[in-house]
């Protein structure tokens, strides 16, 4: 895979939350016309911020994750917000001791009272340590990790508050972290044939004795990286090859399971160009489906996906115009074929969904990050409902020309396009 594969595919510096008025999306999946992506009023600490998780329980308890610039300190903090059916509110999250920025990138919640959010702080430009931190319903505090070189955690996966799965890398090498309860510690997991580097974007457990994570690794002779998955059956992990598009590289970058035969993982392909890459999990193989990208793309890719039942998922992402313009754009799952969906762009120039949180085939929520005016990065929710749409409608990417800003032209944000 060309270099500059890695900085397309994660937009990982992207930060937090605007207060942004509701834009409705135009249509949505053929068969639902009542459902639509609209923003939701997000907080935004310190005027700035960006989400890079979502989990929901129910259609009114959703928590998201991020990170924010503290002017104050100078420096990238933990974010997190809860969804309680009306508003989103910041919970109070436990900082490191700020040598440098650290940053939540996945969450997990086993109940309204239990979840547990994972990601990374840095310590100086060159070194950096783990980041957990669990919420028993009053505020965020973080867990110790254990000691490993240069370990970040992009994942996780929570059946009950005794056993979660956070996934990630250690240096060069895929990272399993296991939560009991009480303390986190790594399990071993193999590695493909041929590879000299490896990552985990993706896990998703069903039970404690049943888990898929997804990610991919470099191969030694063919210099491309290529998507796999490792499986967890109660006692050691094993890995699933994925389904290879021929002379293409691959990268899976999330994963969702309803049941040990329904799996869904998401990610990008290069084939002259990087277009959206969606594969189902039967109980046995995973095979390719086709996955619909907007018109005129010069580049795209699923980031995060949410799947309610074996028929109902949502993916989201962000595609590039020949302009250079980024925006989003939503994928649904119905059981047979994936279908377009028109999503929200607040800016003319930088718009991204990271993650998408299902508990219904039309409740769905999804987060991010857009340019904001003056290149302040603010954040992104937007929540697909089955509810009547507004008479005034927006154009959105999926069903016609990118959504427009209310403002003048947003500039650039500064958060980095680099991945981890």
């Amino acid at each position: 895979m060309r270099k500059r594969a890695t900085s397309f595919v994660l937009l990982a510096g992207l930060l937090v939350i605007g207060t942004q008025s509701v834009f409705p999306a135009q249509a949505a999946p053929s068969g639902n016309t009542k459902a639509f992506w609209a923003v939701q009023r997000s907080p935004n600490p310190s005027g700035n911020g960006g989400f890079s998780g979502v989990d929901c329980r129910s259609a009114t308890a959703c928590t998201a994750v991020g990170s924010y610039y503290d002017h104050a300190t100078k420096h990238g903090l933990p974010l997190a917000a809860s969804w309680n059916g009306r508003t989103w509110t910041v919970q109070p999250t436990q900082a490191p001791a700020q040598r440098g920025d650290s940053d939540l990138r996945g969450v997990s919640c086993a109940g309204r009272r239990f979840c547990v959010a994972v990601g990374r702080d840095m310590l100086t430009v060159d070194r950096w340590i783990a980041l957990a931190e669990v919420w028993r319903g009053r505020r965020w505090e973080i867990t110790r990790t254990p000691p490993v070189a240069l370990p970040s955690l992009e994942a996780v996966s929570c059946s009950s508050a005794t056993d979660c799965m956070a996934v990630g890398a250690t240096g060069q090498l895929a990272l399993v972290e296991h939560w009991d309860g009480t303390r986190w510690t790594i399990q071993r997991v193999p590695l493909p044939p041929g590879s000299v580097s490896s990552v985990l974007y993706g896990v998703s457990c069903v039970s404690r004795i049943w888990c898929m994570a997804a990610g991919f690794y470099g191969h030694e002779h063919y210099g491309d990286t290529y998507a796999f998955t490792e499986i967890w059956i109660g006692r050691h992990w094993s890995i699933i090859p994925a389904q290879q598009i021929p002379d293409a590289a691959s990268q899976f970058l999330r994963v969702s399971c309803t049941s040990k035969a329904s799996c869904t993982a998401v990610g990008t392909y290069n084939k002259s160009g990087y277009y959206p890459l969606a594969e189902r999990w039967n109980g046995k193989i995973w095979a390719i489906q086709s996955a619909p990208h907007p018109k005129g793309q010069l580049d795209s890719t699923l980031l995060g996906v949410g799947c309610s039942t074996a028929r109902a998922c949502s993916a989201v992402g962000w595609y590039m115009t020949d302009r250079g313009h980024i925006y989003t754009f939503a994928d649904s799952w119905n059981g047979k074929v994936w279908v377009l969906q028109a999503t929200v762009n607040p800016s003319d120039d930088l718009n991204v969904l990271s993650s998408v949180a299902c508990t219904s085939a039309t409740a769905c929520t999804a987060v991010g990050s857009y340019a904001g005016p003056e290149s302040v990065t603010l954040s992104l929710i937007e929540r697909y409902s089955a509810c009547r749409a507004p008479s005034r409608r927006r154009d959105a990417t999926g069903a016609g020309r990118p959504g427009r800003s209310p403002r003048s032209r947003a500039q650039r944000s500064r958060g980095s396009l680099a991945g981890a």
